[in-house]
């Protein structure tokens, strides 16, 4: 007599978000997260954040970009979804990808970060080294690695 075997599929919890990264005179800015942020906690990022309902993923990227610098891109062009799974913690992430171009440089931080920089290419290619605290997530580094082999 056998046990028959069930396996348990684990239930993740979509979250869907967009990213842009934002360009201004062949620099892109990064925005580095608070101490207490609970997954990238002083790493530096590109702004973005989860899409609300009844907002299309260009809209959210433009309403993040605007509420985390002060500063609405023009969105140029659409990269196309990425999907990470964080088995951790059951999420599966849904992440819009977009590039745009910043009417100006200047930065008005939200409280969800501490510091801005608008880094070169050639910085962006010693990212990983030059920031110290390094880069929030596969997202932020593929697309900081695009723009400083000026694919993006």
């Amino acid at each position: 007599m056998g046990f028959a075997s069930r396996s348990r599929e684990i239930t993740r919890r979509l979250v869907e978000a967009s990213v842009v990264l934002m360009r201004h005179d062949d620099h892109a800015l990064l925005l580095r997260r608070r101490p207490d942020d609970r997954s990238f906690a002083h790493k530096w990022c590109l702004p973005g954040g989860r899409i609300e309902r009844g907002e299309s993923p260009k809209e959210t990227a433009i309403r993040e970009a605007e509420e985390e610098t002060g500063i609405a891109p023009l969105i140029e062009e659409f990269l196309g979804p990425r999907r990470i799974t964080i088995v951790q913690r059951a999420l599966d992430f849904h992440i819009h990808t977009f590039v745009g171009s910043a009417p100006h440089r200047r930065v008005i931080l939200s409280d969800e970060h501490v510091d801005a920089r608008w880094v070169s290419r050639e910085e962006a290619r010693l990212a990983e080294a030059m920031l110290p605290s390094g880069l929030a997530g596969e997202v932020t580094s593929e697309l900081i690695g695009r723009f400083a082999r000026g694919e993006l």
